[in-house]
């Protein structure tokens, strides 16, 4: 594999704005949701380095077979050096033919903890490294720093995680059946006093008020998603609930969600088991989003990422364990995808990151970076607010 580096260069605001325009109208007419795989997913069993020996010396019981295998579960090539998992053949290769889909390999955070409770909160937060600060994360910041775009976030989680926590009220609208308010009767009043007369007025009273107006259009929804089914079905019934809010309710522009059971040590599979159920799951859930969309898919961006990845060798278990770097997906209408994006490294054991894991060579925040630059013309004091330290990189996005 030839190394491919990109230019290490801020993003002009001029260009970012210009970008954002020949995307969508305005900030408020772009999606954006946020998908986040709790437990550590291993990438290299989604985005396979097929062309690397040391891949398939180092799992040889849980590697995707090589494309060129010719048998059922033979990876589905991509270039000549990376290939797709078949398992999401109809779904997500199907988005990358259409160039609706590109990959970011070596992609993470700063995190070495490979704990999984600190290294998503550190994520969700988008601090970067050293002391965490709770009191907001970096999509509360950003639906703060769009406040005069009227876009406004909304959380798809049993309970506000930190990533929407901060100084806007952020509606959370659980897709498992919990239908409750997280926010009391007085706490709203409260809130809604606070704000009144400001800027913000506007978008505090729609996120205290979104409960009542979305309960009784979702509640079909909810029941169907809380009935016990595999990943597959439930997550598909989860992203029509989701495509349904976000395309109806102009306001609910900026989501997030989280997946669970990604943490594989033991009995992983490969094109087969328990992995590859949860990556045809997720891949054609996010497909029902992206036809649920309709028209809207064109101005929206899907960002799927986890905490950390997998050790890059088998263990004793025919899993893997808390590893480093990890994919990154981004996904959209109107994205230049059907590429493998980002600094990239040959696969081998001399590359390992502590003979063990893939590097991160692609900061998750200059992911962000770069899409909110282009999708809200975001840049210079406002993008460092939402995330700070962040180094703005080009990945090509259009």
């Amino acid at each position: 594999m030839k190394r491919r580096d990109f230019m290490r260069a801020a993003v002009p605001g001029a260009l970012a704005l210009l970008n954002a325009k020949l995307w969508a109208a305005g900030p408020g007419d772009a999606k954006l949701l946020v998908v986040m795989l709790r437990g550590a997913y291993d990438g290299a069993s989604l985005l396979v380095p097929y062309s690397s020996e040391f891949y398939y010396r180092s799992r040889p019981g849980i590697a995707v077979p090589r494309p060129d295998s010719r048998g059922p579960d033979s990876g589905v090539a991509l270039d000549a050096d990376w290939a797709l998992n078949p398992v999401v053949k109809d779904s997500l290769h199907a988005m990358y033919a259409a160039k609706q889909a590109l990959f970011i390999p070596f992609s993470g955070s700063e995190d070495l903890s490979r704990s999984h409770f600190q290294a998503q909160d550190l994520m969700e937060l988008g601090q970067g490294s050293g002391a965490l600060d709770y009191s907001s994360g970096y999509l509360n910041r950003l639906v703060e720093a769009l406040a005069g775009g009227a876009p406004a976030g909304i959380s798809f989680t049993n309970n506000l995680t930190p990533v929407f926590k901060g100084a806007i009220p952020v509606p959370n609208i659980s897709l498992r059946g919990n239908m409750q308010n997280n926010l009391p009767p007085r706490q709203s009043e409260l809130i809604a006093a606070l704000y009144e007369g400001t800027a913000l007025s506007g978008m505090a009273t729609a996120g205290i008020e979104t409960r009542k107006m979305v309960s009784g259009e979702l509640m079909t929804e909810m029941a169907e998603s809380s009935r016990g089914a595999g990943p597959a079905r439930a997550f598909e019934s989860r992203a029509r609930a989701m495509a349904k809010l976000m395309r109806d309710r102009s306001a609910y522009s900026i989501g997030f969600a989280d997946v669970g059971g990604w943490d594989t040590h033991v009995d992983q599979g490969s094109a087969q088991g328990a992995l590859a159920a949860n990556l045809a799951g997720l891949s054609s859930g996010l497909a029902v989003y992206a036809r649920e969309m309709g028209a809207l898919w064109k101005s929206t961006v899907v960002v799927v990422m986890s905490e950390f990845g997998r050790t890059f060798r088998e263990n004793g278990n025919r899993g893997t364990d808390h590893g480093h770097g990890n994919t990154l997906w981004v996904l959209g209408g109107g994205i230049a995808g059907g590429r493998i994006a980002g600094r990239q490294i040959a696969v081998s054991e001399a590359s390992l990151f502590q003979n063990r894991d893939f590097p991160v060579l692609n900061d998750y925040r200059s992911v962000l970076a770069d899409l909110f630059a282009r999708m809200y013309g975001l840049g210079g004091e406002a993008l460092g607010r939402v995330l700070p330290g962040a180094k703005a990189e080009d990945y090509g996005f259009i």
